[in-house]
This record gives C-alpha cells, structure tokens and sequence, in this order.
C-alpha cells in the first residue's frame, strides 16, 4: 500500500491551492495527535480520538484516469494511527441483520486513478478503518457518492479534476452503539450525519465550490428545544433523514469546527449571511438547498 502520497494541496493547480483547514480549538483538542494528517495514496485523513473515527477525510480525484478497479476488500486498521484510536470490524459484525454498515468517508472511487499500481494502492487504503464510519444501510439509495459526478457533468470541468474533504457529523447527543443486539457501554457512538466540500476548476479558469449535508440518524434530537436552539443544532433542525442538501461553506465550517482559508468560502456559491441580494431575492439564509438529482444543484449565480 501507498501509505505516502497523500492529499495534494496543489492537485488543482499552483495557483489555486486548497490548504487542509485548521481545527478550531475544541475539534483540535479531540483530534488524534493535536490533528496529524495521516497520509494515504491519493488522500489524508484527521482522527478523532474522543470518537474513533475521522474528524474529515481530504482526497484528489482524476476522473480522466480513473481505472474503475474491483473492490479490494482488505478491510484493515492503520499501524500509525493506533488499534486504540480506530474502530474496527467488531462494531458491524451483525452483517445483513444489522441497521448500521461499514461506510466510506473517501469514496474509493474517488481515489482508485492514476497508473494501475498507484490506482491499485489507494481503493486499497481506501478501505482501511480510519476512512470508514458506521452509515445507514440504506444511505446508499441517497445517490450521496453521485454528487462528484454530477457537478463535473453539470460544470463541464475542463480537467475533471476535484479536491474534496469529506467527514462525519457529529453532536454531544448522538446515538450510541456498540454491535448488532450487543449491550451498550461500549463508548461509540454513531455519528448524526455526514458532510463533503469539493473544489473544482470551472470553465473560467476560476475556483469554485459546492457544499452538501446528509443527516442519517435522528437520535440527537432527543430532548433538545429547537425553539431555542442555536449554532450547529439551528443549521441541522431544518434536515429530513436520509435526505442530501446543498449549503454554504460557512454552514461546513459551523457545524464541524473545520476553518478553511478565507478566500475559499467565495468560492460557494449559497448565501450564509443576509444581504442586499438575498433580501431582493427573497433568499432565506443560511441557505439549505435539498439535491434530488443534478438539476437541483446550485453551482453559479453569476
């Protein structure tokens, strides 16, 4: 395996550097090792060492050298990253029976590109326990993994070229689990949802980007007053479960404590804050846009 080609800040171009976002205090306290990036072939993952499972994922993704290789189902944990610190495959031992299934952070998919034994290498990584997360057996009728595809076939992308962070979403409330019919006190606990930023290079030669959220459990709603509610809670309250929406960057950033550079968040497209435009357009902010299909996205308000 690769285990050293990590995510490339600069795979979009020198002069359109995607920098890996700085951990607000509170996720850096909780980050595995004050937030090391572990690299892999083609991507790089932040552990969470409260959870057990990636604070995000970042990977580069070539569509036109994608290899569309068989599975490698070597499922593994990371020696660098710790047994410890990892999740591994005693929580999904309860197979077809069980509600919750060993999910991809970086789609390996996304990563399986390049020359066969570097393409090889990644879908191989791809399925260590650090990039995996418990999801909702029926998470993959949500068409979550098609979004990639669809901005690059609604955006007609020069290169075909993307660089995306993906990770879990993650409340002081969400359920625990610890395996199929097995008592709790185990101290996993399944995360609310999911999240993923991608970063392309548009026809104008300029940066642009799309946000989404996907929430896969209604646990942590449990005694919470959405009445009063605020912060990252008032920007999930608005979800259906199972169900894919389009938002601001900025709404990432509240709800996961991941900082990226300032300049990236003009790169999305939807309103976080209200303005002259939103009000004559009668846009409500912070925006949520649902995403049933590719027409759904919103991807330029030029």
């Amino acid at each position: 395996m690769g285990l050293n080609k990590g995510f490339d800040v600069n795979f979009l171009g020198e002069e359109h550097p995607i920098p890996f976002p700085r951990l607000r205090e509170d996720i850096a306290q909780t980050a595995l090792e004050g937030g090391r990036v572990f690299p892999f072939t083609h991507f790089s993952i932040v552990m969470n060492k409260a959870r057990k499972f990636a604070v995000y994922g970042a990977n580069n993704t070539d569509v036109n050298l994608d290899l569309r290789l068989r599975r490698c189902n070597d499922w593994h944990l990371d020696n660098r990253i710790g047994e410890e610190n990892q999740v591994g495959n005693w929580l999904y031992a309860g197979g077809n029976e069980d509600l919750w299934d060993r999910g991809h952070l970086v789609r390996r998919d996304d990563v399986g590109w390049g020359e066969e034994a570097e393409g090889r290498d990644a879908d191989c990584d791809s399925f260590c326990f650090a990039n995996i997360a418990p999801q909702h057996k029926e998470f993959h009728h949500t068409e979550w993994g098609e979004i990639e595809k669809w901005i690059i076939e609604k955006t007609k992308s020069k290169n075909k070229k993307l660089s995306i962070f993906t990770g879990p979403i993650f409340t002081d409330n969400d359920r625990e689990y610890c395996g199929f019919r097995k008592p709790l006190g185990c101290g996993i606990h399944i995360p609310a949802g999911f999240w993923k930023v991608a970063f392309y290079i548009g026809n104008d030669e300029q940066l642009h980007s799309a946000a989404f959220k996907i929430l896969q459990d209604d646990f942590w709603r449990n005694g919470v007053d959405f009445h009063h509610a605020s912060g990252p809670l008032s920007l999930l309250a608005r979800m259906d479960i199972l169900t894919k929406y389009q938002v601001p960057l900025t709404s990432i950033t509240e709800v996961t404590g991941l900082e990226f550079e300032d300049h990236l968040y003009e790169t999305n497209p939807l309103f976080f804050e209200a303005s002259d435009f939103t009000e004559r357009m009668n846009i409500i902010t912070p925006e949520i846009h649902m995403i049933r299909g590719p027409a759904d996205l919103i991807l330029d308000r030029s």
